[in-house]
């Protein structure tokens, strides 16, 4: 912490509001009492008034936030890694340096500057600039006194969000004095000290605002033109092409963790489609195809709408889950999900996009998917092969390539990815083996083990057939015999995940049970699992839960927001299969040669299997909306053990039969499911969200 930051990037072109921060020392925004949805629009705000906002505390000199007490103030900047003491005399001080941030009344004239001094006869100017031309005579400008910061090289302020909402009522920029909640002075972090867990956030998705919810938001008091811009607002303004402004960090932009190296690689800023009059007026006329109804409603939920398996902007998807990936592996939990929506809405759509204009017309797809779009579009001929050069930057990326290969060991996620690469500086699975092999638990020794294996992919034949052996292993170990096969007395199998969506290839295999008599099913993945291991099929056990049946195969209890649980909660054992049947079995000293698979067997009551079979038939996004949209328009709580109210408490019936007549097959009951909660029947094969 004892750099001197550079306060002295360029400024970012005025995006049209009366006040702007560009001469700001960089901002950060703290995210206590923000959820994910608010501290995006907050940011987007800040940026639409050219401030100059960071994403690392190393950098940040003012901290913006919902906070108003001292203590509050310098623990979360201690839980973002940042150690301070509060400055109680400033006289004791040098003479702080001034940074002035309104137009002198005299033209300014600088001879010299001392080592460390800022300049701020080009923001003045730039900020004069900004302002309309027409002539005003020096005795009716209006005088405002300069909004003056002391030397902030090792200070920082944190200052409450009501100075920028009341700078933006009252159309200029206030003195933050009323607004100050901490000065403080930083210091080196204390001898046996440890940095505070950060305050819990409430778990939010980034959603795309309407115009209307858009129009709510912004100030009352302030004419339209004075407004903050939003995504939709400067989308609609600057489609199909202009870039965001240089220098300022887009809505996906990584929010980098205090003290993590930045990417090998340097993002290049994307080249510029520069459009003339001529063309964009051409551009405006050429007409679109049709939308979909879901696009002409604007509907964001993807549990509302068919996604297929191979989409016609396909390639387009891939570069895009490209950038996805290396926002996982930063841990920018935020750009993960705001590409996961941006690529479900773009996978739903039925037509091939020919502009920007198309993109920006998508639910959840902003200015900056739009403008990668283009960057695709112009990446090269017709004859050669699209490609993304920011998606391609981060293929060559040294660190995302190690984290990647970490990242694909099973039972080690982007955490402990960058553990394995940055604290522990291991390059290859080599590394892990020599120096790290008796630190592993034992679900990632397993996984290290047999990590080329998994990663090749299991056929549709092949799913099948290990289908029929946990099924005849259900059956037996519950006394089925061949009278009861294909009756109500018979054990269900159901396979879902990727394979139920119609993948020719998957990554592993999810396989659900379950049966009518719950006597049936309690505890049946105990001994199913014990049946396999004992003819030799799962050679490892790598997880077994009987969460369902301790609770007596009752729904998952709601216990209001924070309560801990998991979208799935269901008995389940997490398998390491092979075939134990091979050439020249039973020769000693013959090892079996068959490759070794990852197999997932879930069982389910009957009351509720329908909740099961949807909680692991869609792709991620589409299981996240269902989870929003019903949360949100129902006030209910889903997850893969049914359904309950979040008021009351109470569980929700939403797959029986509703009369003798009707049908009581699994598949009937799943139709069932979802047309009660209001998503309406799609097959699998239109889950397809990624």
């Amino acid at each position: 912490m004892d750099a001197t930051p550079d306060f002295s990037r360029p400024a970012a072109k005025s995006s049209g509001s009366q006040i702007s921060l560009e001469g700001l020392p960089p901002i950060y925004i703290l995210s206590f009492q923000l959820d994910i949805n608010e501290l995006h629009e907050l940011e987007e705000e800040v940026l639409g008034l050219n401030a100059n906002l960071t994403y690392d505390v190393e950098e940040a000199r003012i901290f913006l936030g919902r906070l108003a007490q001292k203590k509050r103030a310098a623990f979360e900047l201690r839980s973002n890694g940042v150690w301070t003491e509060e400055v109680v005399n400033e006289t004791a001080e040098p003479p702080p340096k001034r940074i002035r941030l309104s137009p002198p009344t005299e033209p300014i004239v600088s001879p010299k500057r001392g080592a460390g001094e800022i300049d701020s006869a080009s923001d003045t100017t730039s900020l004069a600039s900004s302002r309309p031309t027409s002539p005003v005579s020096p005795e009716a400008a209006p005088r405002r006194p300069p909004i003056q910061f002391p030397d902030l090289r090792k200070r920082i302020l944190v200052i409450q969000l009501d100075w920028i909402k009341a700078s933006v009522e009252q159309n200029q920029l206030l003195p933050f004095d009323e607004y100050l909640v901490y000065d403080a002075r930083i210091t080196p972090k204390r001898e046996g000290a440890t940095t505070p867990k950060a305050s819990p956030k409430p778990v939010t998705y980034i959603k795309a605002a309407s115009e209307a919810s858009v129009a709510r938001r912004l100030p009352p008091s302030a004419p339209p033109s004075n407004t903050i811009s939003t995504i939709l607002a400067r989308a609609r303004a600057e489609a199909p092409s202009a870039p965001p402004a240089a220098g300022h960090p887009t809505a996906h932009q990584t929010r980098r963790r205090f003290n993590q190296p930045a990417l090998t690689h340097p993002l290049h800023p994307p080249k510029i489609h520069r459009t003339t009059t001529s063309e964009f007026e051409e551009l405006e006329s050429r007409s679109l195809p049709e939308p979909p109804d879901w696009v002409r409603d604007h509907i964001l939920y993807s549990c509302q709408r068919s996604t297929p398996p191979n989409p016609p902007n396909a390639p387009f998807i891939a570069e895009l889950e490209k950038i996805k990936i290396a926002r996982l592996l930063t841990l920018d939990e935020i750009g993960v999900r705001a590409y996961a929506t941006s690529i479900a809405a773009i996978a739903a759509y039925p037509y091939v996009l020919k502009s920007a204009a198309e993109v920006l017309r998508l639910p959840g797809c902003d200015c900056k998917i739009a403008q990668l779009w283009s960057e695709f579009q112009d990446s090269a001929g017709d004859d050669s092969e699209k490609f993304l050069p920011t998606a391609r930057e981060l293929e060559k990326d040294e660190h995302l390539r190690h984290l990647k290969l970490f990242y694909e060991i099973w039972g080690v996620g982007a955490d402990t990815a960058r553990k394995f690469y940055f604290d522990r500086g291991w390059k290859d699975i080599d590394d892990v083996v020599e120096f790290g092999w008796t630190s592993l638990n034992r679900v990632q020794q397993i996984g290290v083990k047999y990590y080329d294996e998994f990663q090749v992919k299991i056929p549709r034949k092949e799913v099948e057939e290990i289908r029929e052996v946990v099924l005849r292993h259900a059956r037996a170990v519950r006394g089925i015999n061949e009278a009861g096969w294909g009756g109500t007395r018979d054990v269900e199998a159901v396979l879902v995940g990727g394979y139920r969506r119609g993948k020719e290839e998957c990554g592993d295999v999810d396989i659900i049970l379950s049966h009518r008599d719950e006597e049936v099913t309690e505890n049946l993945v105990v001994d199913v699992v014990g049946s396999l291991e004992r003819e030799g099929w799962i050679t490892h056990t790598l997880t077994l839960h009987t969460t369902t049946s301790d609770r007596g195969q009752q729904t998952l209890p709601y216990r209001g927001e924070g309560g801990g649980h998991r979208f799935d909660s269901l008995d389940k054992a997490l398998c390491v299969w092979q075939d134990p049947e091979f050439e020249g079995m039973g020769v000693e000293g013959r090892k079996n040669p068959n490759i070794h698979r990852r197999v997932d067997i879930i069982v389910s009551s009957w009351r509720t299997v329908a909740c099961a079979i949807l909680g692991w038939s869609g792709g991620t996004t589409f299981q996240r909306d269902i989870r929003r949209y019903v949360k949100r328009t129902k006030g209910w709580k889903f997850d893969s053990s049914g359904v309950r109210d979040r008021v009351s408490g109470h569980v929700l019936d939403l797959e029986s039969p509703k009369s003798r007549d009707d049908a009581d097959t699994w598949l009937d009951r799943e139709k069932r499911l979802m047309n009660g909660l209001g998503i309406g029947w799609r097959p699998p094969g239109e889950r397809c969200t990624g």
